[in-house]
């Protein structure tokens, strides 16, 4: 067992501490800025999530179509198992910070029509080629 000099240790903790500098700074530039201090990031596998100033998943991988208003930040989401690929959407409703999950189809025609109706206007931007529901 050999003892590491003060030097040596002091080396390790520098290097270190660049290499956490460095990827901070590199998540932080793939970052984009949402409503709210909400950021739209990317992650290893390229698949696109929503985070709040807390760096608390808002809405999870993966995000296939996004928009955003005064109000809301709206995403289609897709998720992906063993025996299907579930695409619905998902919305976060930046004044309270609460967020809503469709599940399905006629749970959006809800949210959509009668309970939050300005959702249909949120100019959406496409993340992928796949549709939505």
């Amino acid at each position: 067992f050999k003892h590491k000099t003060a030097y040596e240790i002091i080396l390790c903790l520098v290097v270190a501490e660049m290499c956490i500098r460095d990827r901070f700074i590199a998540l932080q530039t793939n970052a984009q800025d949402l409503p709210g201090r909400h950021q739209l990031t990317k992650n290893d596998l390229g698949e696109y999530y929503v985070i709040n100033h807390e760096n608390l998943t808002m809405i999870e991988p993966s995000i296939l179509k996004i928009g955003f208003s005064g109000r809301w930040i709206l995403a289609c989401i897709k998720n992906k198992s063993i025996d299907s690929d579930l695409k619905r959407w998902v919305f976060v409703d930046i004044k309270s910070g609460g967020a809503y999950d469709s599940i399905d189809k006629k749970k959006w025609i809800y949210f959509s029509g009668e309970a939050f109706p300005e959702l249909k206007d949120i100019k959406l931007e496409n993340l992928s080629d796949e549709e939505c529901p």
